[in-house]
């Protein structure tokens, strides 16, 4: 018999370690939030086999039907001309021009199985992004022209998608049962800011209002507390990177549950008292640059719509 070897949880990071001793005072939120949970409908209970990549499809999917224009731009960007035209006709967007390739706007609203369907190639082609040493739009076009035209890339983008789509279909009707509306009111929606050069990168803005998009499960307190902590560590990051932001909502779609608080409200409950959030913002982004090994000043390098992301 092989003996259990007992491996110890990793020691947190100093950017956690210091927002647990910042804002400690986590019960009433975390009291609210399984009281809403409580209070909804039923959760949604269907599994896909895929549970990473289905959340960052239905992030997507949910992105194309909200936004005005072209979502992810970086990802569009990476695609040869032809495969971006298909894929943002597709999402229900129009040239301006007809035979310009430059400027997109929404021209009609599409049913969620198509939006599922580019919201699940974007969402493969981001994760090859990250992968690959891409620096900018054309190096990744030029890298992925041949990749995207080989039937094997064809074939799991095609298996992702309809393995996915059972259980889409459950979250697209809570979606469009009133959700929908009420981000919409929240004001014009764009994604994937990127905060502190994009070592951080929230998932929707939607007007001034940061939005957290969960889809798995969330029972246990350490899932939880990591929520908070994201949600915190985006909220006092936007100011320092050029956002104005003035509340943060967390979308649990599993469970129904859409949950806004103003910023300032927030961290003075999770504080115990009034914090400036502009020195919180810097400190915090102080740990997180150190923890990746870089310098507080801008990279020049970095590009501003996603490439050379963490």
């Amino acid at each position: 018999m092989i003996p259990y070897v007992f491996r110890p949880d990793p020691e947190p990071l100093p950017s956690k370690r210091w927002l647990a001793r910042r804002f400690p005072y986590r019960v009433e939120l975390i009291a609210d939030l399984r009281h809403r949970i409580h209070r909804a409908p039923a959760p949604i209970t269907a599994c896909p086999p895929n549970p990473r990549h289905f959340g960052r499809a239905i992030e997507k999917t949910f992105a194309l039907d909200l936004c005005d224009t072209p979502p992810y731009p970086h990802l569009f960007a990476s695609l040869p001309e032809t495969g971006r035209r298909t894929l943002l006709a597709t999402a229900g967007y129009s040239p301006h021009h007809p035979r310009a390739d430059t400027a997109w706007s929404r021209a009609s609203s599409m049913p969620g199985s198509r939006l599922l369907t580019v919201g699940s190639v974007l969402s493969i082609l981001e994760q090859a992004l990250r992968q690959l040493p891409i620096t900018t739009p054309d190096e990744a076009h030029a890298t992925l022209q041949s990749p995207l035209r080989r039937r094997r890339t064809i074939a799991v983008c095609a298996t992702a998608t309809r393995a996915a789509r059972p259980a889409f279909a459950d979250f697209w009707a809570s979606y469009i049962s009133g959700f929908r509306a009420v981000l919409r009111s929240y004001g014009p929606v764009s994604t994937g800011p990127a905060l502190l050069d994009g070592l951080r990168v929230a998932d929707i803005l939607a007007g001034a209002t940061i939005v957290e998009l969960k889809t798995g499960h969330l029972t246990e307190a350490h899932q939880f507390q990591g929520l908070i902590d994201q949600v915190l560590t985006y909220t006092l990051l936007a100011a320092a990177s050029g956002y104005q932001v003035s509340a943060v909502a967390v979308y649990l779609a599993r469970y129904h549950v859409l949950a806004r608080y103003p910023i300032d409200a927030l961290t003075t409950e999770l504080a115990g008292g009034p914090v400036d959030t502009t020195e919180a913002g810097n400190h915090l982004a102080t740990l997180i640059r150190a923890e990746h090994h870089q310098p507080p000043q801008p990279d020049p390098t970095r590009q501003p719509d996603g490439f050379n992301r963490q």
